[in-house]
């Protein structure tokens, strides 16, 4: 993930972003759970910039055919990551 999207997601989480952290085991289900709950929140929204993109592509207002990508694909990844920590009950570490 890249600076800027991490610090996107953790913002959306409300986590402050640090380039090197944790979360650890007892902390990974509630970071998991509010970042479950904002790709949840955000998919209407990235559905919504994707419809507005292909409109504006069939109606010749955009000559760029590449889809916009939202913050609920750009954080499914980590959303993975956090479940499969919790499942495994280790921490989520970053930036070592």
């Amino acid at each position: 993930m890249t600076e800027p999207v991490a610090r996107m997601v953790f913002a959306a989480i409300g986590h402050e972003f640090a380039e090197k952290g944790i979360f650890t085991e007892e902390q990974v289900p509630a970071v998991r759970a509010k970042l479950s709950a904002v790709i949840d929140q955000s998919k209407n929204q990235d559905r919504d910039a994707m419809n507005q993109h292909d409109d504006a592509v069939r109606l010749g207002e955009s000559s760029s055919k590449e889809l916009p990508v939202g913050l609920s694909q750009r954080a499914y990844p980590l959303l993975e990551m956090l479940s499969a920590a919790e499942k495994k009950k280790v921490p989520v570490v970053w930036g070592v």
